[in-house]
């Protein structure tokens, strides 16, 4: 009996060490580390950027993170990018184009499936997507991906797309005002959950 206590005990000392603490990515832009709850971008995860279209298209916030990522042996991913978004992700100078793979599934194939699996394979450092449903399960699936691949999948989502879902690790909101554009926090019920932030450009 003894003996089978100090198993126990030393398992579940061991287990208390083993857990890893998460690896933060500095954004590269001023302010927006300060906002983030951890200080940067998770290493692994799933991020939702909420926007109202594209007139106010978020890629700026992850220009930095793609020129730090595209350093490194790993691919960066986008899925099924609008115009607008893909042309100044192409064209911003710090961006290496050459480690960037761009997948649009054809018509009857799922971009979800495909966005998954680009997670989970651990061939991508981040994985950008424009995805038009958003529900519970998906959540879940794509947070799974990311952990198993320790890939950052980054999901930029109209707003008349987006909904509070449990399984998302951070969820951020762009908004256009008179005052510019600004961003922050939301929490898991998809309402305002810190100050904002004014974003240049």
């Amino acid at each position: 009996m003894a003996a089978v206590k100090k198993l126990h005990h030393r398992n579940a000392w061991e287990n208390s060490i083993v857990r890893k603490q998460p690896v933060i990515i500095p954004t590269g832009i001023p302010g927006l580390d300060e906002l983030l709850p951890n200080g940067g971008w998770p290493e692994a995860g799933v991020v939702e950027i909420v926007t109202p279209g594209d007139y106010a298209d978020a890629t700026a916030l992850v220009l930095p993170l793609l020129a730090c990522q595209g350093e490194q042996d790993r691919w960066q991913g986008m899925v099924a990018p609008p115009c607008i978004p893909r042309s100044r992700i192409l064209s911003h100078i710090s961006v290496n184009a050459l480690r960037l793979m761009q997948i649009n599934p054809h018509a009857g194939r799922s971009d979800l499936w495909a966005l998954e699996q680009m997670l989970h394979g651990g061939h991508y450092s981040v994985v950008m997507g424009w995805l038009s449903c958003n529900t519970g399960l998906m959540a879940r699936r794509l947070g799974n991906a990311a952990v198993s691949g320790n890939s950052l999948g980054i999901l930029f989502r109209y707003e008349s797309f987006s909904r509070a879902v449990s399984g998302k690790g951070l969820r951020l909101k762009l908004e256009v005002t008179e005052a510019g554009k600004l961003l922050y926090l939301l929490n898991e019920e998809g309402k305002r959950n810190s100050d904002a932030m004014v974003v240049a450009g």
